[in-house]
């Protein structure tokens, strides 16, 4: 599964994984980077600001979130190439 994201500097969006719904907000912040926020369907806040990097898993220090996201690029994403940026998306489990 493939998180379709924009070059909108502030979106939110929903997605099902593992058969559960979570909420996605995707934010470009005054640093300079992209960052996601994750909340459960209660709105529960899973994760805040985990910034958007090339080549790492991005939920990697979060053991209790079942899956994981991963972009296999080697230059992280800029202000305008966000949609272009693959983040895929991962079974913890399954690793």
């Amino acid at each position: 599964m493939i998180l379709s994201l924009t070059n909108n500097p502030e979106e939110t969006f929903n997605i099902s994984i593992l058969n559960i719904v979570y909420s996605f907000r995707q934010l470009w912040n005054e640093n300079g980077f992209w960052t996601l926020d994750i909340s459960d369907s209660d709105e529960n806040i899973l994760v805040y600001g985990v910034k958007i990097v090339a080549g790492a898993f991005l939920l990697e220090q979060y053991p209790d979130i079942p899956f994981d996201l991963k972009n296999d690029t080697e230059i992280d994403p800029s202000r305008n190439n966000l949609n272009e940026f693959i983040i895929e998306v991962f079974n913890k489990d399954a690793n």
